[in-house]
């Protein structure tokens, strides 16, 4: 990565976010602007940043000791062979994972759920992209794994998919957004937990080996990482 000034940063988010303007609300627009920083400077910030995070990601902007998306792929390639064909779950307006991993990949596709992609990103030709929210309805016929970045509203959905067919999954979690359905979760720690159980109670019932845990934190998630291991 370049060094860069904070001056430079921001004309190069602007420039991103003016020819993009039809693909954010006028509040995402606003938080962008103001928040944009120097990521070598000031401590990276968390809460409300995956739509700066992302961009920040596509223009190679973001230091790799800060990139949740290459802190998920080490994680991913760990414990999971990725020349297979993948389902990312909610991959934001631009699927940095998505692309990150489909250029990893010798073999196999990336298929990437979100209502909110924008369509003129440049892709691999190994990556799909569906503009359209993953619920329990959506088919996974093909898929081998199944993962997500803090899929927010969309995790039980995912989980529920990837134990009731059998596939191999691995989610890094968060607050749960909106929590639309689920609200009696009232807290961080009832939301994370009920993800927990559910996971835990479908890798046990249609064998697919323990679930697992792991963590993200340096890269600014105080979420885990859940995943299942078969036995061998």
């Amino acid at each position: 990565m370049q060094d860069l000034t904070i001056d430079e940063y921001k004309r190069r988010v602007n420039d991103f976010l003016d020819a993009h303007l039809d693909q954010y609300t006028e509040r995402e627009i606003n938080y962008i602007r103001r928040n944009i920083f120097h990521p070598m400077t000031k401590e990276y910030i968390y809460y409300g940043a995956d739509i700066l995070r992302q961009i920040y990601d596509e223009l190679g902007l973001l230091p790799s000791e800060k990139n949740i998306y290459l802190g998920f792929i080490k994680l991913l390639e760990d414990n999971f062979d990725i020349d297979r064909n993948i389902v990312e779950v909610a991959g934001g307006r631009i699927p940095c994972l998505a692309k990150r991993i489909a250029m990893k990949q010798k073999t196999g596709t990336i298929t990437v759920y979100d209502p909110r992609l924008i369509p003129t990103i440049p892709r691999e030709e190994n990556m799909i992209l569906k503009r359209q929210s993953f619920n329990s309805k959506t088919p996974v016929t093909g898929a081998q794994l199944i993962i997500g970045v803090m899929p927010c509203d969309a995790t039980i959905a995912a989980v529920e998919a990837a134990c009731d067919n059998n596939i191999d999954f691995m989610f890094a979690l968060c607050e749960g957004g909106d929590r639309s359905g689920y609200e009696w979760l009232e807290t961080d720690e009832e939301w994370i937990g009920y993800i927990k159980y559910i996971a835990r109670s479908g890798v046990r019932d249609n064998d697919m080996g323990t679930l697992h845990q792991a963590s993200l934190e340096r890269y600014g998630s105080p979420y885990p990482v859940i995943y299942n291991k078969r036995r061998k």
